[in-house]
């Protein structure tokens, strides 16, 4: 897909800024055949997607580690049910600077939906689609979906080929729903030689709203700037707490453009401006 960048000049509804790692720009719950993931690299060079990897499992100090993502360190992950994954992308790739990513559930349904092919999918239906990776002690649960009353999805980097670094790095995280069991909070988790800092209590933890988006929009990310995320001391892979983020004012409902940031101009606007680029 990759057409990002050129949307920005005709809205002042969305500031781009220097942010300094990947960011998730858009989600779908909902229709099930058209659930995606979009990630865009704000920044001026290339990132490599080689340690990237993305994950539906939630948890806190609590919860068993076997079933969070931090596990991926020690052991195999117990899947909680067969529609959650943790998937990397394929050894090698990387997304340019400005472009944008689309992870689909199912190629195949993705571009049914949309009419447009996924850059990656998770099923590995096809579609155009390559498939997303299953590391070792990850998993693609065979009906692997976002639950559409509430959910997470978490974007992290871990080295699987160092032997001194047991730590998953946060690279973007967003939440939905009003269950806290679907919160993420890693604080004092040890795994290993390694101590994960302290995240936002679940209780204090924003999500971008109460529950799943309506039916045929998605959630899309509205600020860059990750609105008054802390940007130090926390767990993510240039130091930002993650989980700290205002999603519910960062992000919004909209009509679904994967593939394109989000742009106030309506969905039928922006598709018949795109085909003159």
């Amino acid at each position: 897909m990759k057409f990002v960048g050129i949307l920005c000049v005709l809205t002042s509804a969305i500031a781009f800024a220097d942010a300094d790692h990947l960011l998730l720009t858009e989600l779908c719950d909902t229709p099930t055949d058209g659930e995606f993931i979009e990630i865009y690299n704000p920044t001026a060079s290339p990132v490599s997607l080689s340690y990237i990897h993305i994950c539906d499992l939630y948890g806190d100090t609590s919860a068993t580690v076997e079933q969070f993502y931090p596990q991926i360190a020690l052991g195999a992950i117990t899947p909680q049910n067969t529609s959650d994954f943790l998937v990397k992308f394929p050894f090698g790739d990387e997304i340019p600077p400005g472009e944008v990513i689309v992870i689909a559930m199912s190629g195949t349904a993705f571009e049914a939906t949309y009419g447009l092919q996924a850059d990656y999918d998770i099923l590995g239906t096809g579609g155009g689609a390559t498939q997303m990776t299953v590391p070792a002690n990850g998993f693609a649960g065979s009906s692997a979906g976002l639950t559409n009353s509430g959910e997470t999805v978490t974007l992290f980097s871990y080295d699987d080929s160092s032997d001194s670094d047991d730590l998953c790095y946060d690279i973007d995280y967003a939440v939905w729903g009003n269950d806290p069991g679907e919160f993420v909070d890693k604080t004092g988790i040890t795994i290993n030689s390694s101590t994960y800092l302290n995240d936002i209590p679940w209780a204090s933890q924003d999500a971008i709203y109460s529950e799943g988006h309506t039916y045929g929009l998605t959630f899309q990310r509205v600020d860059m700037d990750e609105g008054t995320e802390t940007l130090t001391g926390g767990n993510g892979i240039t130091g930002h707490d993650e989980t700290s983020e205002n999603l519910s004012v960062t992000w919004l409902q909209g009509d679904p453009t994967p593939g394109y940031l989000y742009t106030a101009l309506q969905r039928e606007t922006w598709g018949a401006i795109k085909t003159i680029f």
